[in-house]
This record gives C-alpha cells, sequence and structure tokens, in this order.
C-alpha cells in the first residue's frame, strides 16, 4: 500500500478552509447566519488559508531541493488553493474598487438625495440606517473618483412617462420593485448581489424641470457592511445607461437592448 506523505495535510487543511468559507457564504446566501458572523469567519479562515498557502511555498521550496515530487506537488497546490480567498474578489468586485472609501450610501444628489419610504418596512433593526450620512458621506463621493461619473439624467420628457420607463429598466436589471407611483416620479426597489446574495435598496426619484423635462435621481444603498467596495456605484451607472438609451429609443427611434 503506497503511504501518503505527510505534506497532503496542506492540501486536506486548505480544502476544510474554502469548505467553510463556501458554507459561510451559502448561510449568508439563504439568510441562516448574519453578517458580521459571516464576516468573521470569512476573515480568519481566509487569513488561515493564507497563511497555510505561505507554509505550502516553504514545502515547495524543500521538496524541489530535497527531491520529493510529492511533496512538492502537494505544496503547490496547496498554495494555489490558498489564494483563492484573494482572487475571487479581485476577480468580481475589481481592484479599483478596494481603494472606494468605508461609504455604503451613494446617490446622484449628494446635498438633497431621494428619499427611502417603502423599504423602511423591509428593513432588520440590524441593517444600516435608511437616513442618508448628509455631509460625511457626501464629501467622500464627491472626493472620490470612481464616483467621478455619478450624476443626474435630464431627459425631455415628462414625470409619469420617465418613470413608467425608469420601472422598465429596473426590472429589466432584476430589480424587485417595492413601490411605484409614476404620477409622483417615486419607485423604490430591492436588489441582491450576485455571490453571497446582500439585500440593497434602491430610490428612483423623477422630478419636473423649468424646460417640461425631467431630472432623474437614483440612490443605492447597502443594508449591511461599512463599504460596498463599488457595488452600489455600478448599480446606479447601469440603470443610468439602460434609461438613457430607452429615452434615446423613445424620442428618436434609436434602437435599445429592450
Amino acid at each position: 500500500m503506497r503511504r501518503v506523505h505527510w505534506s497532503r495535510w496542506l492540501l486536506r487543511v486548505q480544502w476544510g478552509l474554502l469548505g467553510i468559507i463556501v458554507l459561510a457564504g451559502l448561510a449568508l446566501r439563504f439568510g441562516l447566519l448574519r453578517f458580521e458572523l459571516v464576516f468573521m469567519i470569512f476573515t480568519y479562515a481566509g487569513g488561515a488559508a493564507l497563511t497555510v498557502a505561505l507554509v505550502s511555498l516553504l514545502v515547495f521550496v524543500w521538496g524541489s531541493r530535497n527531491h520529493r515530487p510529492q511533496a512538492r506537488s502537494n505544496a503547490l497546490w496547496a498554495a494555489l488553493l490558498g489564494l483563492l480567498p484573494v482572487a475571487v474578489p479581485l476577480i468580481t468586485v475589481g481592484k479599483d474598487n478596494f481603494n472606494a472609501p468605508k461609504i455604503h450610501d451613494i446617490t446622484t444628489d449628494t446635498r438633497n438625495p431621494p428619499a427611502y419610504q417603502a423599504v423602511l418596512d423591509l428593513r432588520k433593526p440590524w441593517d444600516n440606517s435608511a437616513a442618508y450620512g448628509g455631509e460625511p458621506v457626501a464629501s467622500q463621493q464627491r472626493e472620490t473618483d470612481i464616483y467621478s461619473d455619478i450624476y443626474p439624467l435630464h431627459v425631455h420628457m415628462s414625470v409619469a412617462r420617465t418613470t413608467e420607463l425608469a420601472a422598465e429598466v429596473a426590472k429589466k436589471l432584476g430589480w424587485k420593485i417595492v413601490s411605484y407611483e409614476p404620477e409622483k416620479g417615486h419607485i423604490e426597489a430591492t436588489d441582491r448581489t450576485l455571490l453571497l446574495g446582500f439585500t440593497d435598496d434602491i430610490v428612483v426619484r423623477v422630478r419636473p424641470e423649468d424646460d417640461g423635462g425631467s431630472r432623474v435621481d437614483v440612490r443605492s444603498s447597502s443594508r449591511v457592511g461599512v463599504s460596498d467596495l463599488g457595488a452600489n456605484a455600478k448599480r446606479i451607472r447601469e440603470f443610468i445607461e439602460e434609461l438613457h438609451l430607452r429615452v434615446l429609443s423613445e424620442q428618436y427611434g434609436e434602437p435599445s437592448d429592450a
């Protein structure tokens, strides 16, 4: 019977740590565990995986010098597995978004942001406050380059029709509409992040302008966490871009992706 080299335990430990991270993520997505506990699990399990990866690199060097192919192979795979907790967030979130300020509430109008109403009843007591953080949050958004393209959309269309198109865009993007008042120019919705299923709140405000057109403002905020890693800004960009295409299509007959 072939003996299993002791370096095999490096792989077993890494698979165990990755399993813990995956299970914690699933528990968070299905509402079985709260974010604070899962974040702690991610932090400690991910740190342990990186530590084992560093040890594995040393074992890889040792195996190479002492002609131990099994140790070298096990150590190499263990090192690669240990990088997954870092590589996956980098790929899915994007390197630049890790430099985002520690805010989780983004809006196209930092001086008078749209207010939440209907979604307030859906929030848990331990969720982030639905009240806007005021100038401290606004100044961080305005002074950060990755948010420089977050601004209102001005269209030559009535409030009611603009709101109708906005609701169509929200549904296309997969948002769950909570409140829809086209005559008042008000939409509220929720959206869930892809991997961990975080629920974020969105409010769209459409107001009339002096030229007969409308101004569209959007606010998107996370219920949990300190920093959103750019998720809310990404959501607003997608919405504004798609709504702009819808408006152009209706006004000038230009093709949209509807």
